[in-house]
C-alpha cells in the first residue's frame, strides 16, 4: 500500500473531504495528487498532516509497512516496560531493560537507550548525571512536537525536571491550552499530571503567585473516575499555596487528610514526597 492510498483510507474513515483533511498543512490540490500517487509528500508535511488529523504516527507507519510491524510491537513493549519501571521508581528494572536494549538490533536503539538513561536520571533526582548533550536531545524532542498527542504529553510530563521554571511556565501553558479541550480521558489525565508538576515547581521555587493559573486549568477538566486521583492531588498542593498566603492551619490539615488517603490507597512513596513538601512549607 502506498502513502497516498493509506492517507485516502484514513480520510474516508473520518468522512472528510480532501480540503478538510489537508487543512492548512498543504494545499488541497497538492494533496489530491498525493492520494493519486502523482506527487510525493515530504516527511515533515506528512507528520504534520497526521498530527492535524489526530492519527498516531506509529499506527500509520505500521500499516504502511507491515513488515516493520513486529519491530514496532517490540518497541511498544519495551516502552511499556520502561514506563512501568519508571512509575514503580525502579532503577534496577530500568537498568535490566537497558541491558536488553543494548544487546538488541532495534533500529532506534540509541533513542531507546537515551530514554532509559533519562528515566534513570529523573528517578535519581539528578538530571546532571545524564549529561548536557543528552539533556538537550530530550529537550529538542519536546520542542519539535508541533501538536501534542498522548506520547508527546508523556514525554514532556516525565522530563519536566530538565527545564528551568521559566521554560516550564511557558511550555506548560502552551501545551495545556492546546490540549485541555480534548475529549480523550488519557490526554486529560496527562494534562492534570503536568498541572500537578507545575504546582510542585511553583511551590519549590516560591513562585506561589503562578499557582492560581494552573488550578484554574485543572478546574476546567471534569472529575471522572479515570482522573479522580489527579483531581484529588490538585487541592493537596494548592492548600500549601493557600497556607503560604493566609497562614491558616486548616489548609495544612486538609492536605494531611489527602496524604493519609494516598497512603491507604497503597502509594507510600508518593505520599512521602507530598509529606516532605508539606513539612518544608510549614
Amino acid at each position: 500500500m502506498t502513502t497516498g492510498e493509506l492517507l485516502k483510507d484514513y480520510r474516508i474513515s473520518q468522512r472528510k473531504t480532501q480540503k478538510q483533511w489537508a487543512g492548512d498543512v498543504i494545499s488541497a490540490s497538492f494533496y489530491a495528487k498525493v492520494e493519486k500517487n502523482l506527487s510525493r509528500i515530504s516527511a515533515d508535511d506528512l507528520i504534520e498532516l497526521l498530527h492535524f488529523n489526530q492519527i498516531p504516527l506509529i499506527d500509520f507507519f505500521s500499516k504502511l509497512r507491515p513488515k516493520d510491524k513486529l519491530i514496532h510491537q517490540q518497541e511498544l513493549e519495551i516502552d511499556r516496560l520502561i514506563n512501568e519501571a519508571y512509575y514503580q521508581n525502579s532503577k534496577k528494572e530500568l537498568q535490566q531493560i537497558r541491558d536488553v536494549v543494548a544487546e538488541s538490533k532495534l533500529p532506534n536503539k540509541s533513542d531507546e537507550l537515551l530514554l532509559i538513561d533519562a528515566y534513570i536520571a529523573v528517578i535519581s533526582k539528578d538530571p546532571t548525571m545524564l549529561g548536557k548533550e543528552a539533556i538537550n536531545k530530550i529537550k529538542e524532542k519536546v520542542f519539535n512536537i508541533s501538536n501534542f498527542d498522548e506520547d508527546g504529553l508523556i514525554l514532556y510530563c516525565n522530563f519536566m525536571s530538565f527545564y528551568d521554571l521559566n521554560s516550564n511556565l511557558l511550555l506548560s501553558k502552551k501545551i495545556i491550552k492546546q490540549c485541555i479541550g480534548s475529549s480523550s480521558v488519557k490526554i486529560q489525565g496527562k494534562i492534570l499530571a503536568i498541572i500537578i508538576n507545575m504546582l510542585i515547581f511553583c511551590i519549590r521555587n516560591k513562585h506561589f503567585e503562578e499557582a492560581d493559573v494552573f488550578v484554574n486549568y485543572a478546574d476546567q477538566i471534569k472529575t471522572t473516575p479515570d482522573v479522580f486521583f489527579y483531581k484529588m492531588l490538585v487541592p493537596a498542593f494548592y492548600n500549601i499555596v493557600k497556607y503560604h498566603n493566609a497562614h491558616n492551619k486548616k489548609y495544612l490539615d486538609e492536605t494531611e487528610i489527602i496524604i493519609k488517603s494516598i497512603k491507604l490507597a497503597g502509594m507510600p512513596d508518593y505520599s512521602k514526597e507530598l509529606e516532605e513538601l508539606l513539612i518544608a512549607n510549614e
